[in-house]
């Protein structure tokens, strides 16, 4: 990350500048952090897992234990307005992925070259117009600054990675028929992820939980910047290691 870190010139975008290197600051003392913890979904309708919730309530323990202090509750959000903005912003940018492969191919991409998945989004975006594209990127900007405003008096936000243990396979490619249903299955099962996309605050998945079959959970840390996820990602490891963990049926590479 500190090889890669940085802006150049032009850049649109640009985070703040670390104030000291990244690999340094995991050396130094972490001051104690203000942190919320939520286990339930942003978007009403999808549950977390008894066992998602016990891996973050058990990292938020930890924490607690660390010397930070750890509350409960999280920033609430418009669910409906987040997700009608993400499948507009996702029509689009796949009409211009449909314009980039024929550029590419020198001929119009066929539909089994695409994902199903992507094809309806693609279908979708050739009718998205720009009064609706510029009204989703507002609807974005709004919920951001509602969640940011939310969270003043916190720096961190602890929360699941996905609401489920792992999703059987497939479940989250398939089509839905429309490209705002395709991310209400999606947002089911990734829940607090979507919003580390839409708000741009820097997120960290660690697995510090396991399912009863020895599968591992995700659990999230969110904040503004990278330094104090990666400080408390340090911390965290080095109180519940996890490298030597193996699920049953794990083989080796060697």
């Amino acid at each position: 990350l500190d090889a890669v870190a940085g802006t150049v010139a032009g850049d649109p975008y640009a985070a703040p500048a670390p104030t000291e290197p990244f690999l340094s600051a995991l050396s130094a003392p972490v001051p104690p952090q203000r942190i919320r913890l939520a286990t339930a979904s942003p978007f009403p309708g999808a549950a977390t897992d008894p066992e998602v919730v016990a891996a973050v309530e058990h990292t938020g323990t930890v924490l607690d234990g660390l010397g930070h202090r750890v509350e409960p509750g999280a920033p609430t959000i418009d669910a409906d307005a987040v997700a009608d903005a993400i499948a507009v912003l996702h029509t689009v940018s796949n009409a211009q992925l449909h314009a980039l492969a024929r550029s590419h191919l020198g001929r119009d991409p066929r539909e089994d070259e695409f994902e199903p998945s992507t094809w309806v989004m693609v279908r979708e975006g050739f009718t998205t117009t720009g009064v609706e594209y510029a009204d989703a990127i507002a609807a974005i900007h709004a919920q951001t600054r509602r969640f940011a405003t939310q969270m003043t008096g916190h720096d961190v936000l602890l929360v699941p990675t996905l609401l489920t243990g792992p999703p059987p396979y497939r479940l989250l490619d398939q089509p839905r028929g429309t490209t705002r249903a395709f991310f209400d299955v999606e947002f089911a099962t990734t829940g607090w992820t979507a919003l580390a996309n839409v708000t741009g605050w820097a997120a960290i998945s660690l697995p510090l939980g396991g399912t009863e079959d020895g599968l591992p959970i995700g659990v999230q840390l969110m904040a503004p910047d990278e330094t104090i996820l990666l400080q408390l990602a340090a911390q965290l490891e080095a109180a519940t290691p996890w490298a030597g963990r193996r699920a049953p049926g794990w083989v080796s590479a060697g």
